[in-house]
């Protein structure tokens, strides 16, 4: 019989590992990509059926909905130009500024400006969210009554935007599982 170590992989395991690679990417394709979590019965359920530890298909299933940030984070290259957009929404006396997009070979750079009363609280955290297209927070800073939100979209926006939306989505969690139903469009 063979034995696993820490240093080496016996080879019987490969048809084994590979049926879970495809059990999970089923399991993505299932859930639209929203992964969701097990209730705590249901895995309390499955850790005595199998035999595992409880915490340990917990953590198990909590990496599963963390998968997104794992993905390789596109570095925008080849840049071509910029597109001025300057679209502005009043939402809960905040304005939110869709400024510019800055094109690129193989990606969008979407620039959202907010601004509010500076004694108003500042909002959670907002997404662009599009289905068609790959959209990743770059990074988000501001000051008091401020805040300048970067995006990367995958592929390239069209040039021309007009008739475009832009959905811009918060969401209560972390995973973007919880949408909070507050939402703000803007039109190119």
């Amino acid at each position: 019989m063979s034995k696993c170590s820490s240093n080496s992989y016996d080879l019987k395991l490969v048809a084994i590992d590979e049926q879970i690679c495809a059990l999970l990417q089923q399991r993505k394709e299932v859930c639209s990509h929203t992964p969701g979590f097990p209730s705590d019965e249901i895995i309390s359920e499955w850790a005595q059926q199998y035999g595992f530890d409880h915490t340990f298909l917990a953590m198990f299933f909590h990496l599963m909905r963390r998968e997104k940030y794992y993905n390789p984070k596109v570095e925008p290259t080849g840049f071509r130009h910029y597109i001025p957009v300057l679209q502005t929404v009043e939402k809960g006396g905040r304005l939110y500024t869709l400024s510019s997009i800055r094109q690129y070979e193989n990606a969008s750079i979407v620039q959202l400006l907010v601004d509010w009363d500076e004694q108003q609280e500042p909002e959670q955290t907002i997404q662009l969210i599009d289905e068609s297209y790959e959209c990743q927070i770059r990074g988000t800073r501001g000051s008091n009554g401020h805040e300048s939100s970067t995006f990367i979209v995958t592929p390239p926006l069209p040039e021309d935007i007009q008739g475009f939306d832009f959905v811009f989505t918060q969401y209560e969690d972390v995973f973007e599982e919880k949408p909070t139903g507050w939402a703000v469009t803007i039109h190119g």
